[in-house]
Parts: structure tokens; C-alpha cells; sequence
């Protein structure tokens, strides 16, 4: 069987800088692969290239065996590909249950003004259907109603990978799941990450916090100057 994802001679060069420089690698599907290194290893711009968020300079990414390189980040989403961010992207003004509303409705190429204006009963139904399913998987059902600025930071990073999972994705990109959170809610999202895994969600994930890529990622992906320097076989 093909990987999910290959990356092959993946290259960013940023005013004669090379951030990204000949990456090459494969994602299984059911993996999950924590992206390690130091700070200006080209990680994020790593992520950004697989996410569409910037076109390589050079190099071919495959997704299910299609080059996706040019695809819009839009494009990318419908195919099953999603992504958090380092600093979390919420409606601050909405409910928990609304953001995720709004990400399911987005996703679906609807919009939200066709969803208060004239969906269609079964499509309302069957978005309240997949945000129940969201809130159950994630365990914010109990902050169904609460704004999003009333939620602790370990919940809003919650939150932010329960938007993600509104396009039903099949490749999830992660950027620093378990950064600034407690002890507790480092141990929650690591349970989800393995609830995501078990419905076959494979993961993509960026961090800093070694103790959690050990726990929960059984491959490793090491940058240094834009360069692949370990990858490690899975187990």
C-alpha cells in the first residue's frame, strides 16, 4: 500500500535562504509523526508547504498518490487534509458549539449565510449531528455554551483541533498541541490524539515537549537547517 503522504526533494528558499532544503519522507497510513528540532529547523515552514500555506520552490508532495503541490490550501481541506496552528484561531465572540458549527458549515463549501438563511432541514440536522459527534470525541460537550474566551487554554487548544476535525479529515497536521498547557490538559489532548489515531485519523504534529512525542507519535521526523538529519523507522 502507497504512503498517505510522500514528500520528495521538498525545497523553500526565501531570499536565498534555504528554509527548507531536499526533505524527504513518507507518512503511513495510522501513523502518527512528531516533527522535532530547533527553533528555525524549518518546521513550520515544513508544515505551511504540506498545508498549501506556501508553494516549495522545489520538490513534489503526494497525497494519496495525486502531486498536491499546487493545489490551494482550500482544495487540500476538501481532500482531507487539516491543520491547527501555534497560536489558536477562534471565533473569541461565539460558543464552543458555534465555532465548531461554523467549521463543519465552511468546510462543507456551504457558508454560513446559506446556514441561517436557507439550508435546507437536513443539512441542519446533520450538522448539529457532527458537532455532537466533535464535542463528544473531543470532551467539550459540557462547554457546548460557553463563549470561546471563557475557556481555559488547554480547552481552547481543544477547541482549535476540534475545527480542524469539522472537515472530516484523513491527515491532520498538528503545531504544538501540547505547548503552554498544564500537566492534566497534556494528558487529555495526548488521550485524544490516541482516540484520533483509533478512527483511523492519521497525525502530523509539531512539538517541543520530547516526553509527549515519545508518548504519543511512533515516528520521529528531526530537522536541523531546513534538513531531514534523523528520520526514524516506525514501530
Amino acid at each position: 500500500m502507497s504512503p498517505l503522504l510522500c514528500v520528495r526533494g521538498l525545497s523553500k528558499r526565501f531570499d536565498g535562504v534555504l528554509a527548507v532544503s531536499g526533505v524527504h519522507f513518507d507518512v503511513r497510513e495510522g501513523d502518527a509523526v512528531g516533527i522535532v528540532g530547533p527553533n528555525g529547523a524549518g518546521k513550520s515552514t515544513l508544515f505551511h508547504l504540506i498545508s498549501g500555506a506556501l508553494t516549495p520552490s522545489a520538490g513534489t508532495i503526494l497525497y494519496r498518490d495525486q502531486p498536491i503541490q499546487t493545489w490551494t490550501p482550500e482544495r487540500r481541506v476538501r481532500a482531507g487534509i487539516a491543520r491547527t496552528f501555534q497560536k489558536t484561531r477562534l471565533f473569541y465572540g461565539l460558543t464552543v458549539e458555534e465555532n465548531l458549527a461554523s467549521g463543519c458549515f465552511l468546510n462543507s463549501g456551504g457558508g454560513v449565510v446559506r446556514l441561517l438563511c436557507g439550508a435546507p432541514r437536513r443539512e441542519r440536522l446533520a450538522l448539529q449531528r457532527r458537532v455532537d459527534e466533535i464535542l463528544a470525541l473531543t470532551g467539550l460537550a459540557p462547554f457546548r455554551r460557553r463563549f470561546a474566551w471563557q475557556l481555559s487554554f488547554g480547552y481552547q487548544r481543544r477547541l482549535s483541533v476540534g475545527i480542524a476535525l469539522a472537515s472530516a479529515p484523513r491527515l491532520l497536521l498538528l503545531d504544538e498541541p501540547f505547548c503552554g498547557q498544564s500537566p492534566q490538559s497534556v494528558e487529555e489532548m495526548g488521550l485524544l490524539l490516541r482516540r484520533l489515531r483509533e478512527r483511523g485519523i492519521t497525525i502530523l504534529l509539531i512539538e517541543h515537549r520530547m516526553e509527549s512525542i515519545v508518548s504519543y507519535c511512533n515516528r520521529l521526523l528531526v530537522l536541523q537547517g531546513g534538513r531531514v538529519v534523523i528520520p526514524t523507522a516506525s514501530s
